[in-house]
């Protein structure tokens, strides 16, 4: 691949033995793109529950063709917030791509014939939250759930403990209605 194929921004290095915060990200994946203007574009997918961008790289050689009119496939990380390795993998792999794009035949292949939608990151509100200086480990979004739905017999929606999250969906009750079954403990 020609050098006049790139602009004059250097591809940027990042870090995989770290994660990245979303400003931090965001500012990442904007360098990849003025970088290899001729091979990524990124386009916002959509917004999450607190208001962050959700990023998509749309990664071919525009030269070969619109994206939309070529075989694609889907990349994605970070789908759960602490998830956070994932987001590293689809970071290195896009290195990987443009980095080696001229220099791996089957690399060059790829971004000539092919399109790849690559989403680092999925859950920016749930990353961060895994990231914050008091992390807390929660497995999916920060939306509080449920949702405006009605109230389900038996669910307590409390923070029983004080800690600001609620963690157990089991509290143990003398009064309750329920006990645990003696041949399969996992139920009620």
């Amino acid at each position: 691949m020609s050098q006049a194929a790139h602009s004059n921004a250097p591809l940027p290095k990042p870090e995989f033995d770290r994660f990245y915060k979303h400003p931090e990200l965001t500012q990442l994946l904007q360098d990849f793109a003025k970088a290899r203007p001729d091979l990524v574009e990124l386009r916002e997918l959509g917004r999450s529950h607190e208001n962050r961008p959700i990023w998509v790289l749309v990664i071919t050689r525009k030269s070969t063709g619109v994206d939309i009119d070529k075989p694609a496939f889907w990349v994605d990380g970070n789908i759960h917030a602490a998830e956070l390795t994932a987001s590293t993998a689809c970071l290195y792999w896009l290195h990987h791509l443009l980095s080696q794009d001229g220099e791996d035949a089957q690399v060059t292949e790829l971004l000539s014939t092919r399109a790849v939608y690559l989403v680092p990151r999925l859950n920016p509100d749930g990353a961060e939250l895994a990231m914050a200086d008091k992390p807390r480990h929660i497995r999916s979004s920060t939306r509080p759930y449920p949702w405006d739905e009605p109230h389900v017999e038996g669910l307590t929606i409390e923070d029983m403990d004080g800690d600001g999250r609620i963690l157990m969906m089991r509290i143990p009750d003398p009064h309750g209605g329920w006990k645990v079954n003696p041949d399969e403990p996992r139920l009620l």
